[in-house]
């Protein structure tokens, strides 16, 4: 039997609220870029970098795209602050989805997620995915980074 699928633009409203309200992750931080988006496609995130390495007391800015066919689909995400990490794209910031598990695994899971009931905590997320990219800079936190404050030329 099926379990009914939460329409797109309610998941996506849960996750404004929560992002809005700052219920999530104090290692992350995301919203709308435009509050006048309609369909809620087009998103900001933060990072904290993760302690202890190159990305310590730094703050990474991202871009995340939900298209038509999210949570289904993950969404499109780039780094506007400029960062040396394997999976990101040193020319636009994007992120490869095989790079970061949440990323590379979303469309089985979102699958399961269609035939099962859904657990507590949504792991298919904006949330979820900033925070498996925080994890995937923590793995690699050794790696020396471009200087703080510095944007991809796409974004400057």
């Amino acid at each position: 039997m099926a379990v009914a699928q939460v329409p797109r633009n309610f998941k996506l409203l849960a996750e404004l609220e929560k992002g809005e309200k700052g219920m999530g992750a104090g290692a992350c931080s995301y919203g709308l870029e435009d509050p006048e988006d309609i369909f809620m496609t087009h998103w900001r995130g933060t990072i904290w970098g993760p302690p202890h390495g190159h990305h310590e007391n730094r703050i990474y800015e991202l871009k995340m795209e939900c298209g038509p066919n999210y949570p289904k689909e993950p969404p499109v995400i780039h780094f506007v602050s400029q960062i040396n990490l394997p999976g990101v794209s040193p020319t636009d910031g994007k992120v490869d989805p095989n790079a970061v598990a949440i990323l590379r695994d979303w469309i089985r899971i979102a699958t399961e997620l269609a035939k099962n009931p859904r657990p507590k905590e949504d792991p298919l997320s904006l949330e979820a995915a900033l925070i498996a990219i925080r994890k995937y800079m923590d793995e690699h936190k050794k790696l020396p980074q471009p200087p703080e404050g510095s944007k991809y030329a796409v974004y400057k």
